[in-house]
């Protein structure tokens, strides 16, 4: 698998073009094309059946207007900066809430961009849940970029978090080009005991899988010490990782998507980009 057709979500924040450069990077190095999500989102003005009519639909369609134009200005502002990185691309300017755009748009492409949430400068309309519900709802692998730090490349050392269920061997197989031109690939499974290697030992089959498509990889076990979302980031930090690979977990409950510990912990304190597959 390739990236021959890269998602990436625009907004007015500060972020929004440092994620766009990354994914251009990406885009160039894979030959693909970066296809720019810009939602207006909807009017958040709600009616007072007290009020009058004619002055509430004045300030739905005031705002409805406003939106557009923030969103018409990401747009412009992406197509600006692929063209100056030399990067094919397309924007869409589109009428719905961004969660739905990306999910609606993303589902049909070979990875989605987007950033991590920064509670602190949430973008205008940008739900502080899009990522984890992008990565729960959408299909294709979702690269989440940190709102802290500079990231122009990813890829050269890659630290697998590796679980042996279908959300990790997702990852694997979304990650599957990085993989093959990484420098240096480093597996974990971290677990409360170490499992002796056997022909059913999912790790030994992850390995195995990696060197069927030529990439080396480095795979060892740890005892959780410290927290598994915790000992990821420690150990990408130890070991010099420019990128994460990870299932995304989460389960359904009333009527809600939940995240797994390790999934939220990831997106709330990553310091370096995650890929999820789920």
């Amino acid at each position: 698998m390739s990236y021959k057709t890269i998602a990436v979500h625009l907004d007015s924040g500060p972020r929004c073009a440092a994620r766009i450069a990354l994914a251009a990077d990406l885009a160039r190095r894979f030959g693909g094309r970066l296809v720019g999500i810009a939602a207006t989102g909807v009017p958040d003005v709600i009616l007072s059946l007290n009020g009058a009519v004619a002055d509430g639909i004045e300030l739905v369609a005031l705002s409805a207007s406003h939106l557009r134009e923030s969103a018409e200005a990401s747009a412009q502002a992406f197509d600006a900066q692929c063209k100056s990185l030399g990067v094919d691309c397309e924007s869409r300017v589109v009428v719905a809430e961004p969660l739905d755009a990306l999910i609606a748009h993303g589902t049909f492409g070979d990875l989605i961009v987007a950033g991590q949430t920064d509670r602190s400068a949430t973008a205008e309309g940008v739900a502080f849940d899009l990522p984890q519900q992008v990565l729960l709802h959408a299909g294709p692998p979702l690269l989440v970029v940190p709102y802290a730090g500079g990231f122009r490349s990813v890829g050269r050392h890659v630290l697998i978090a590796w679980k042996g269920t279908r959300e990790a061997a997702n990852a694997l197989r979304g990650a599957i080009a990085l993989l093959q031109t990484a420098e240096r690939v480093t597996m974990i499974e971290i677990g409360e005991i170490c499992a002796r290697p056997g022909s059913d030992d999912s790790l030994a089959l992850a390995t195995s899988w990696l060197t069927s498509h030529g990439i080396a990889c480095a795979a060892h076990r740890e005892i959780d010490l410290a927290g598994v979302g915790e000992q990821i980031l420690s150990r990408a930090s130890e070991i010099g990782a420019d990128l994460i690979v990870s299932g995304g977990y989460g389960h359904s409950r009333l009527r809600e998507w939940v995240l797994g510990g390790v999934t939220r912990h990831l997106l709330e304190h990553m310091t370096v980009p995650v890929l999820f597959g789920h």
